[in-house]
């Protein structure tokens, strides 16, 4: 009897966790929603002081602190030549409900004496819960795509399952990006990517639509090396960016830039990557 009550309990713990992760999700989405709106109503800079952290981190194309560098340049007079106008269409959150992401489809309306027709891509932005209780950027990517995603009053989707109930041991999150590399030299960079992203993964890569299935992979991981700069990971340790500066090694066209990866740890205490962004620095 006293193990049935004590399995009830903790199913019961379980659901309230559970609700309460699915309830944060659900006002960090609405929180990229309002971003958005703000943008469009007061313009890039504003916007973007608004809902930037004090420490949020964005790339000009070299990495950043937005919040700190919009501050600095002043205020942009006359009317708008670009509305800038995004969505959140897919997203997740970490157990403790203190670091999540989202990512959609981004559009650039001309509104200039001769509009240009509609540009499109997708963005990826990582969120911190502040003190205040309020969510703030920690860090965006986007990339640019050939068509529409998806319509800018897509419909939000959560991913199908949320970080481990239970609290685990903190990792080094910081060697994450080096055990990739090291998977890429061992097996090549299909392999590599294969045994290490999550079911949910997403990769964006500029002028090309997100791949989200792994028989894609071939056409946009390429052999890299990884230079980690920073990142942050959720209080309840199972989910976390890094973000620094990668090179394609062995390939004729190599390129430099610069990346953003989130992990995220499963049930059985693995690491694997959900999502990989990177952007090629101007030649």
């Amino acid at each position: 009897m006293k193990i049935l009550v004590m399995s009830t309990f903790i199913f019961a713990l379980a659901a309230v966790a559970s609700a309460q992760v699915n309830k944060d999700l659900e006002d960090l989405a609405d929180a990229e929603r309002a971003f958005a709106a703000e943008t469009v109503r007061v313009g890039f800079r504003d916007g973007f002081i608004k809902y930037f952290a004090d420490d949020g981190i964005g790339f000009g194309p070299e990495p950043q602190r937005t919040r700190e560098v919009l501050l600095r340049s002043p205020a942009p007079t006359g009317p708008r030549k670009v509305i800038f106008n995004w969505a959140p269409m897919f997203g997740d959150i970490s157990a403790a409900g203190d670091l999540g992401y989202t990512t959609g489809p981004v559009l650039y309306t001309d509104t200039g004496d001769n509009p240009r027709p509609p540009r499109h891509g997708m963005y990826f932005s990582v969120w911190q819960k502040q003190a205040d209780g309020s969510w703030k950027v920690a860090i965006d990517m986007g990339v640019n795509t050939p068509s529409a995603v998806g319509p800018i009053d897509t419909k939000f989707v959560s991913a199908g399952k949320v970080g481990p109930f239970r609290k685990i041991d903190a990792p080094d999150y910081r060697k994450l990006d080096g055990e990739l590399k090291s998977w890429i030299v061992k097996t090549g960079p299909v392999k590599a990517y294969g045994a290490l992203l999550d079911s949910e993964f997403r990769i964006h890569r500029a002028g090309v639509m997100p791949i989200t299935d792994r028989k894609d992979l071939a056409a946009v991981v390429r052999p890299s090396k990884f230079e980690f700069i920073g990142g942050k990971i959720a209080s309840s340790n199972d989910l976390a960016f890094t973000y620094g500066k990668y090179a394609t090694v062995n390939v004729p066209d190599a390129e430099t830039g610069y990346y953003v990866h989130v992990w995220q740890r499963n049930e059985s205490g693995e690491w694997k990557l959900v999502a990989d962004i990177q952007n090629a620095s101007p030649k």
